[in-house]
């Protein structure tokens, strides 16, 4: 144990780790690039690999820069600020083709000339924050108040980092964060403790619309507050001028930041946002892309391959596309909004967001066009059999697609699948599925929804000869 080792940084793991290989099995090192030769700290041994830490850098990367955030190297929320934005493009469409050939066993020319869309911004361009808050336990041998602790964690740990910006963060919740920084020890109730679930205050979740300017705080709590409580966190949160402000209700133990309920203190605790010509509505809980400015881009692209869906000979047939874990409507929206000829037919299993979905297509005149329906993909699906769709649009959650709604694409014979994906891992997993069902891999093209991290959105499209 804490060999020290040189190696020489082979490629890059799907978090943002170098990858070197050595007679004893692969080693992992955090923020170590392609090509570099480091000295390095095994920390960690498993049978097949090891995990280290650089010592030294001994022939860096051309593209290694210092990184912007004086936090990068405790906080856990980027992996790659320590590389220019232009490598960190060429890292995620390596991390991509690595992923579709050795997991999806793809042939590794179909991807080329594969590259990856930059962000119209490689900073600021987040759209929502949530920061976790602990009670600041007093100094051994001082009597002192009760304090909290507020950041992001350490990589790998629920150790909080302080900080007092980040930026990644669009200014708007700079600027709310930093006002609530300012006040959060006046608040009438303590922080949590994660180790015995006790304290009130969770976490603080910011969000904004950019192109709006309209924002929304929310205060995720553990247990009931009394009165007192509550009239503070509103007073705190009225110095940000927020649009509206949510109280989350989490009493569950564990790391999960959010709950199941949440109520409004302060309007009705929406927000919008808009995205190219559409305005969309969300709320505390909603999933929206965080990276609005790229998210039009990527819905642009997704939504255009549907296009050439009508078979020839059907002139004066409607474009059926059936759309899986659809959410607020947001990619609904641009596929609804394509031409006068389609009709989507989407499916979400949170009913809140199929709620938030049809006001959203209510609100851009597209209700008329849309069947929304409630459950889940793999349940739902099996209900639609007998309809003629011509292409399905999925957007999975990280873990990809359930099984079930693999195989009745299958049985429903769809000609087209354009699939959004978030983990370039089930990605492949899938399209490895897919294949073997006889659709071939037309295109796939990567998005940099995420800059400074290691994580990238992709699109693929699958269709039957």
């Amino acid at each position: 144990m804490n060999d020290i080792v040189k190696l020489k940084i082979l490629n890059i793991t799907s978090d943002g780790a170098g990858i070197a290989r050595t007679e004893q099995g692969v080693v992992f090192v955090q923020r170590a690039l392609p090509g570099e030769i480091i000295t390095a700290k095994i920390f960690e041994r498993h049978k097949d690999f090891a995990l280290a830490k650089i010592i030294e850098i001994n022939q860096p990367h051309p593209e290694r820069v210092k990184p912007k955030c004086e936090h990068y190297y405790k906080c856990g929320g980027c992996q790659l600020q320590h590389a220019s934005y232009n490598l960190q493009l060429e890292l995620k469409a390596m991390i991509v083709k690595d992923a579709m050939t050795r997991l999806g066993g793809f042939d590794a020319d179909l991807f080329k000339d594969l590259k990856c869309v930059a962000s119209p911004n490689s900073w600021g361009y987040r759209n929502k924050a949530a920061f976790p808050v602990q009670a600041m336990q007093a100094m051994q041998g001082v009597k002192q108040k009760q304090k909290f602790i507020t950041g992001f964690y350490r990589a790998g740990t629920h150790r909080i980092e302080p900080i007092k910006s980040c930026p990644v963060n669009a200014e708007a919740l700079n600027k709310i964060y930093e006002s609530i920084l300012k006040g959060l020890n006046d608040l009438a109730l303590d922080g949590y403790n994660e180790a015995d679930n006790t304290g009130k205050l969770r976490h603080i979740i910011m969000r904004t619309g950019i192109n709006t300017g309209q924002n929304l705080l929310s205060f995720v709590i553990n247990g009931k507050l009394s009165a007192k409580a509550i009239k503070s966190l509103i007073a705190l949160g009225n110095k940000t001028s927020p649009d509206t402000i949510t109280l989350n209700h989490n009493s569950r133990p564990g790391n999960t930041i959010l709950g199941s309920h949440t109520e409004s203190i302060l309007n009705n605790g929406i927000i919008a946002e808009r995205l190219d010509n559409y305005t969309l509505n969300f709320d505390t809980a909603s999933f929206f892309q965080v990276n609005t400015l790229q998210a039009e881009n990527l819905f642009k692209y997704a939504s255009s391959l549907v296009l050439d869906c009508k078979p020839c000979g059907n002139e004066h047939k409607d474009i059926n596309i059936l759309e899986l874990y659809s959410g607020v409507g947001s990619l609904t929206c641009y596929l609804a909004g394509l031409a006068p000829d389609i009709k989507v037919t989407s499916i979400e299993d949170w009913r809140g967001a199929v709620k938030m979905a049809e006001r959203n297509l209510k609100l851009n005149n597209l209700g008329g066009k849309v069947s929304a329906l409630c459950g889940k993909s793999e349940e739902l699906i099996n209900d639609l059999e007998l309809r003629d769709f011509d292409a399905v649009v999925m957007d999975p959650p990280r873990d990809g697609c359930n099984r079930a709604v693999l195989n009745a694409i299958r049985d429903m014979n769809i000609k087209k699948i354009i699939y959004v994906s978030c983990n370039p891992a089930t990605l492949a997993r899938d399209c490895k599925i897919l294949a073997g069902f006889n659709y071939k891999l037309k295109s796939l093209k990567a998005f940099d929804m995420f800059p400074q991290t290691a994580h990238v959105e992709s699109v693929a499209l699958m269709a039957l000869d």
